[in-house]
């Protein structure tokens, strides 16, 4: 009788177990996120939209995961490169993407568009935290340009300066 109870007692805590594991991969599941990063490669291009010179969908980060752990899992896939230079106080600033580099000499850098509406983001690659779903956009850009509206865009009511031709 002991040893039946033993038994039972033995398979309660596999099934016990085995639901808890089933949890906490369905918990990391649904807390996983997919995020698109897309890249325009042309100088001053002062478009958001297609045509793209590159385009990769990084699936299953983790929620909490900021833009530069995305763009290092994009690396694992053929379509996406880049390197970086870490700064103590300001994290990591993006110079190269799919081989192209931002001269700082010429005043060029990387500007990281992000959100609904495709707005330059707050924050740099090693701060900003994408959403679920969420396209980020890279284009090459001088800094000493003027600033002007997307073309594209009709006027919100908020007056957003970005780069252009």
């Amino acid at each position: 009788s002991s040893g039946i109870n033993a038994e039972y007692g033995d398979c309660f805590f596999v099934m016990i177990y085995r639901s808890l594991t089933l949890l906490f991969a369905l918990t990391a599941l649904a807390a996983a996120k997919d995020v698109t990063i897309v890249v325009i490669e042309k100088l001053n291009a002062g478009r958001k939209g297609a045509p793209y010179d590159g385009k990769v969908l990084v699936k299953d980060m983790a929620d909490d995961a900021v833009l530069l752990e995305v763009m290092m899992e994009a690396q694992h896939t053929l379509d996406f490169s880049f390197d970086y230079t870490s700064h103590k106080s300001w994290g990591a600033f993006i110079t190269t993407i799919n081989g192209i580099t931002a001269e700082s000499s010429q005043n060029e850098y990387w500007q990281i568009l992000g959100g609904p509406k495709r707005r330059p983001t707050q924050f740099g690659a090693s701060s900003y935290i994408p959403t679920d779903g969420e396209e980020i956009l890279f284009r090459l850009v001088k800094w000493d340009r003027e600033p002007c509206e997307d073309p594209t865009e009709e006027y919100s009511g908020t007056f957003v300066f970005e780069v252009c031709n």
